[in-house]
């Protein structure tokens, strides 16, 4: 098993092209410039960087997008435009376990 800053190093070149690649795919704050927005991910573990691009693209490879990530849920759960703005908050990672939770259910 290798380390997550040998796995960086050898899928990435560098955390800084990590970092890069990241950028576009995650969501910053409001009031925060995109220098700001990669200090603030530098300041990040490799072994959360990693997990976050593997969350990023298994929401790529599964839906294609959050948009259609959260249409998906609200449909699976029956919900309707409120419901589709208050999902459209809540963070990638939150949105993937709802989808897990709801298709486990629907299984049962």
């Amino acid at each position: 098993m290798s380390s997550p800053l040998h796995t960086v190093k050898k899928d990435f070149g560098s955390k800084d092209a990590l970092v890069d690649k990241l950028m576009p795919l995650l969501d910053r704050h409001a009031d925060e410039s995109e220098e700001e927005f990669k200090d603030r991910l530098m300041r990040v573990s490799n072994r959360k960087l990693l997990r976050l691009w593997s969350r990023e693209q298994d929401l790529r490879d599964r839906f294609g997008s959050r948009e259609a990530l959260v249409d998906q849920i609200v449909e699976m759960s029956g919900g309707d435009a409120d419901n589709r703005r208050k999902l459209l908050d809540k963070g990638t990672g939150q949105l993937l376990s709802i989808h897990w939770g709801l298709s486990r259910a629907a299984r049962r």
